[in-house]
């Protein structure tokens, strides 16, 4: 059994080991026929042969080989044995899917457990294939491992699924997975879906199943345009053709496999097989699939036998006294068919009847017991037939007759062949081998070799005396004619210890080999004074060069390395193209020569063609048509463009406007230079476009007799007459701009349009939009449309946080003048309130002492909560409600303002109620709290506060965390027992101590205990402004009593904000405008709460340019300080300083002036640009 995955290796001991029996003393030649060919010849000196495979064996392809494995010896007596190589199957193909991508469609609604679709692979080593999901998530599908269904087993979302499957094979160890396909499964929540999944492919081809077809005799394709079989169809309408094409069939196009020429068993390959592809298209399909079809043929007895036996002649020898039935010789014949069954037969006996041959063996005996002649000759005529073949066909196959001859007694040795010959190159290197020749001593003996000259070539080879082996002793050279080119030579064989010899003719022939490059008979050819207008298929000059090889290695073939010029067979060069002069004064080409040895040799030579000018080119302008543009307040003189224009030739060239003039309307033309100007005079350049035609004329100096042909040429200039850009956009309904939008709405939403007008033309008057980001804004929260002013949110806005209850918007018009000029316009968008916050109690539970004797209607205790929301989506509701029946009826609470009282006397210890709070929001949110009442003994005291209120406390925002702002102290209530314990009790919004801003320490002075309150974090007046603190004190009694104090907390607002500008780069002043023209206004918005920490003062830097303009002080508004020229200068820079009213409460702001650290906070913007139109 062989693998079929084997690896090719001389050494791959993988066939029976095989012993060849009997008396041998010569070494033996191996030969293993596989299917009828020799596929491996091997020489051992010792008698037995463990084989190799000399083929990769593939399963698919073929299942099982025969072999006949023939020993043969010196004297050319064989043996044979059958032997058949099954090939074991070895899992050495993937799993392939046809379809690399399906789509299907299903619906949102589809059941549970349906069957959405089902995927298919295919495996070469016939393996059933086993499917997984090859991807992470694939939730609610699952696939079927044996079939590849895929099915739902959950709720479907309304999106696109992406799934990849893989299959493997099912063996036990299974090989690599294979490509995976994937499936995309869409979910429509419409109620049509497409009446059927489609299933895309690649472009790439599928492949489709390999079809075999073991059963057709050689002789079923001996009838060309026979049909065979017809392929199997998939789709309707397919088109079937060769992929490539094939010596044995052909396919046409409606599968029909017909026999193209007459099948050959001998001829086709190892594998006995017709192996194609087939493409097949259909309309549906128009990238097409393959498939691989293999034919298996068998054979047909339709062959002759063939005696194998060497060396021929036949010869042998018999001994004088030789008994009857010995061998003398033994006949070996093959047939290529595999059922042949071969006899030997003897056809004329010209000895006499002293021979016989074994019909079935082929063995040569001697007859009778008479002794032989010495010397005599016995001559046998016989034959092989393969008597099968008559049965198959009805008429004889056999071999012809061949003659062995048998002398009595001795005879000299005979050569394997009756004259050698052989063909060597001239390269061939000194004592390599070139032939081996070998002589068969009937005598048994060692044979000994010489070498003999005839004629010429004497010490040119050598041979082994013991090997035969003929070998190259000197260097050859095919072009030295002092070498012969043919050598005959003699070899002769002796027996040693003075036996015979014998004696053939060896013919050596040397071929020339192409060592010798083509060479020119110059390297460097020129031609002077070609005419630049020579015509086409002018003769230029010739070349010429010479190959020492001989036949087609010295026949040369010429050519060019450029396309100007053309070479014929005789090395004469033709002009292929008009010739320039212009372009092109001296043309340098490589000739190549190239012989037709192999591999070809290649000499070159260089060639150089000068060339004389014509004057036959007209000046060529630069470009066909110039668009300048002119300022529409351009002066006398202004430069407007310059044309340009040359002549190739290399005349000099004169410009002028259409009719000779050098002036047309107001514009003129330098006639050397090409230069255009507006005229030196008045200037009304009222039209949008003027059109001006060119002319440049050459004057012939290239050449001799050049100015009797000169030329014009001409150009078209288009002056645009462009707009000044010296109007900015404009919002004229900025301060009309009041948007809403409401919080939480979608990022993307509509705000307003906005929009800028500008009173220039084209390019100066379009408009794009865009947004200001505020220096210190954190991304950006709108975004404008740059065309159509359409503003949108770009984040979703909280009104309770952040963002408040509005923002600031920034926009920007830019006009697309050079420079561009802008305009800005802000505003504030208006948060809308969204009922998205539920109330928030104070407290997360409520714990309160009562005294047993309380009257009713007393208040007990208040609940308090908060709702973040604005109008009716922050107005709080409040209701009471009792956790059980025990304890409903004995409190009751006030809608609005959230005091619990006593409704009914008290009988219990302790009661359990909920408290809810409900805002006015559509729809409403409510949130809940516990509260627990405890009934206390009438001569039961709780805690009781020095006030029960302390504050209101002003702190600094700036006050540093671990400062102590408040001690506040209880007494316990009890005499004997005056230990406290003290709470602050945590709210729900960071106004009521939500995030800890505040921690207490209890301490003991003066035998009291007291609370310390203080600073846990950094504050920030500009986020919260005050807080409302509970602390909670319970007394050390056997009931522990509480009561609670409220500390109120305002904070002080410091400078620590920086004015901060609203950005504006760019500013436009008309030239010519008095001093005191207004430029612009600048704002800077200063974010502290108070007045003046945020009012903001405006200054200009003196550097720069800052003391040709001045501001007001409060308002940012900048005017002029002088008169502005643009021809003197175009643009200036002013850096502008922001500062506020107080001075900075910021302990890390560096001293601005000397023996100064408390200066107010101020901001700068830099390289505000003043442009003058």
């Amino acid at each position: 059994m062989q693998n079929e995955d084997i690896i090719i290796h001389p050494n791959a001991a993988v066939l029976p080991f095989i012993q060849v029996q009997g008396y041998i003393t010569l070494e033996l030649k191996f030969l293993v026929i596989i299917d009828h060919h020799d596929s491996y010849i091997k020489t051992f000196s010792s008698f037995s042969f463990a084989g190799c495979t000399s083929l990769c064996c593939n399963r698919e392809l073929q299942k099982q080989y025969s072999l006949i494995l023939n020993a043969t010896d010196a004297y050319g007596s064989t043996a044979n044995t059958n032997i058949k190589v099954s090939v074991k199957d070895v899992n050495d193909n993937v799993p392939e899917f046809p379809i690399e991508y399906y789509i299907w469609n299903i619906s949102l609604d589809t059941p549970q457990y349906s069957k959405i679709g089902k995927v298919q692979a295919y495996d070469a080593d016939g393996d059933k294939p086993v499917y997984l999901f090859f991807s992470t998530n694939t939730r609610p599908f699952v696939i079927v491992p044996q079939t590849g269904e895929i099915l739902l087993m959950g709720k479907l979302e309304p999106r696109n699924y992406n799934i990849f499957v893989a299959a493997t094979d099912n063996r036990d160890e299974p090989i690599v997975i294979g490509p995976a396909a994937r499936v995309q499964i869409k979910v429509s929540d419409r109620n049509i879906i497409e009446d059927s999944n489609r299933s895309l492919r690649r472009q790439k081809r599928s492949i489709r199943q390999t079809k075999t077809y073991e059963h057709f005799l050689e002789s079923d394709g001996n009838t060309p345009g026979k049909v065979m079989f017809r392929l199997d169809s998939v789709h309707p309408d397919e088109v079937f053709s060769l992929e490539n094409e094939s010596r044995w069939i052909d396919v046409d196009h409606n599968g029909d496999v017909k026999v193209k020429e007459p099948w050959d068993y001998e001829q086709l390959e190892r594998e006995k097989t017709i192996d194609f592809w087939v493409k097949i298209r259909a309309p549906q399909q128009p990238e097409g699939d393959r498939q691989r079809i293999i034919i298996h043929v068998q054979d047909s007895n339709d062959e002759n036998p063939y005696f194998i036996n060497r060396p021929l002649p036949m010869q042998a020898v018999v001994q004088l006294n030789a008994p009857a039935g010995t061998s003398v010789f033994k006949l070996q014949a093959r047939d290529h068919d595999l059922d042949n069954n071969i006899h030997y037969f003897l056809v004329r006996d010209r000895t006499g009847g002293r021979f016989e041959v074994d019909e079935m063996s082929g063995e040569v005996r001697t007859v009778g017991n008479d002794p032989f002649m010495l010397d005599q000759e016995y001559v046998l005529y016989v034959k092989a037939e393969d008597l099968n073949g008559i049965k198959v066909t009805g008429k004889e196959q056999s071999t012809g007759e061949e003659r062995l001859s048998i002398i009595g007694g001795k005879r000299p040795p005979q050569f394997f062949m009756q004259s050698y010959a052989e063909t060597i190159p001239e390269n061939k290197k000194k004592d390599s081998e070139i032939i081996q020749v070998k002589a068969m001593s009937f005598a048994n003996r060692q044979i000994r070799y010489i070498l003999g000259t005839k004629g010429q070539g004497a010490g040119t080879f050598t041979i082994g005396a013991t090997d035969g082996i003929v070998k190259l002793a000197k260097d050859l050279d095919y072009e030295d004619l002092r070498q012969p080119k043919k050598y005959s030579l003699q070899i002769t064989a002796s027996e040693e210890s003075g036996g015979f010899q014998t004696s053939v003719e060896l013919t050596i022939d040397v071929t020339d080999v192409n060592d010798n490059p083509p060479r020119f008979e110059v390297p460097d050819y020129q031609s002077y004074g070609i005419p630049e207008d020579v015509p086409i298929g002018t003769s230029i000059l010739q070349v010429s060069a010479t190959d020492a090889d001989s036949g087609k290695n010295a026949e040369i073939m010429y050519s060019l390395d450029k396309e100007d010029f053309t070479i014929d067979s005789r090395g004469v060069i033709y002009s292929n193209k008009r010739l320039d002069a212009d372009i092109v004064n001296t043309y340098e080409l490589t000739v190549r020569a190239v012989d037709k040895g192999e591999p070809p040799l290649t000499g070159t030579a260089t060639v150089r063609v000068y060339t004389e000018n014509r004057n036959d080119e007209a000046p060529k302008f630069s470009q066909d048509v110039y668009t300048p543009s002119v300022d529409e307040n351009a002066g006398p003189n202004t430069l407007v463009t310059t044309v340009v224009a040359s002549d190739i030739d290399g005349d000099n060239v004169m410009f002028g406007f259409s009719g000779g003039s050098t002036k047309a309307g107001m514009f003129e033309i330098e006639q050397r230079t090409g230069v255009i100007r507006l005229i030196d005079g008045s200037i009304h350049l009222d039209k949008d476009k003027y059109e001006l035609n060119v002319t440049a004329k050459d004057d012939g100096a290239c050449c001799k007799n050049g100015a009797l042909s000169t030329h014009t040429s001409t150009a078209l200039v288009v002056v645009f007459i462009t707009d000044v850009n010296d109007n900015k956009p404009v919002f004229e309904k900025c301060a009309s701009y009041n948007p809403k939008v409401e919080e939480n709405a979608e990022s993307g939403t509509f705000v307003i349009r906005v929009e800028a007008t500008d009173q220039d033309k084209g390019y100066n008057g379009q408009v794009r939009y865009s947004v200001v980001q505020q220096p210190n804004q954190r991304g950006t929260k709108f975004i404008v449309d740059e065309i159509t002013g359409d503003v949108r949110t770009n984040k979703v806005f909280n009104r309770e946080g952040e963002d408040g209850r509005s923002v600031s918007v920034t926009l920007k018009a830019t006009d697309r003048g050079n420079p561009p000029l802008e305009g800005v316009c802000s505003f504030k968008v208006e948060i809308a309130d969204v009922n998205d916050n539920a109330p928030l109690f104070h407290r997360s539970e409520y714990h309160e002492n009562i005294k047993q004797d309380t009257a009713v209607g007393n208040n007990v205790l208040r609940v308090a909560a908060s709702d973040e929301d604005a109008d009716n989506n922050g107005v709080v509701i409040y209701s009471l409600f009792a956790r059980s029946v025990d304890d409903d009826g004995y409190f009751e609470i006030n809608p609005e303002s959230g005091w619990i009282h006593l409704k009914k006397s008290l009988d219990r210890e302790q009661y359990y109620l909920r408290a809810e709070a409900t805002d006015k929001g559509e729809p409403p949110l409510k949130s809940s709290v516990n509260v627990i009442i405890e009934v206390v003994d009438r001569k039961n005291n709780p805690p009781i506060w020095d006030q029960p209120i302390y504050g209101p406390i002003f702190i600094k925002e700036n006050i540093q965390p671990g400062q102590e702002i408040a001690a506040i102290k209880a007494r316990s209530g009890i005499p004997d027992n005056p230990r406290v314990f003290y709470t602050i009790i945590k709210g729900g919004t960071e106004q009521t101590n939500g995030k800890d801003t505040f921690y207490l320490t209890q301490y003991t002075k003066d035998d009291e205990t007291w609370a310390g309150i203080y600073v846990n974090y950094v504050l920030d007046y500009e986020k919260v402004q005050q807080y409302n603190l509970t602390v909670r004190v319970e007394n050390n009694g056997a009931q522990q009593l509480a009561s609670e104090a409220t500390v109120y907390i305002l904070l002080e607002d410091v400078n620590d904000e920086i004015p901060l500008f609203v950005e504006q780069e760019q500013e436009t002043v008309l030239e010519g405008m008095p001093i005191g023209t207004k430029v612009t206004q600048i704002r800077a918005v200063d974010k502290d709460g108070t007045y003046p920490n945020n009012k903001v003062y405006y200054s200009i830097e003196p550097k720069d340019d800052g003391d040709k303009f001045r501001i007001d002080r409060e308002s940012g508004e900048i005017f002029t300080k002088e008169i502005f020229d643009r021809e003197e200068r175009q643009s200036y820079v002013v850096i502008v300083k922001a500062e506020d009213g107080n001075p900075s409460a910021r302990p890390n702001v560096p001293p601005q002036e000397p023996n100064s650290d408390h200066l107010a906070l101020a901001g700068l913007l830099e390289l505000f640009h003043v442009t003058v139109n």
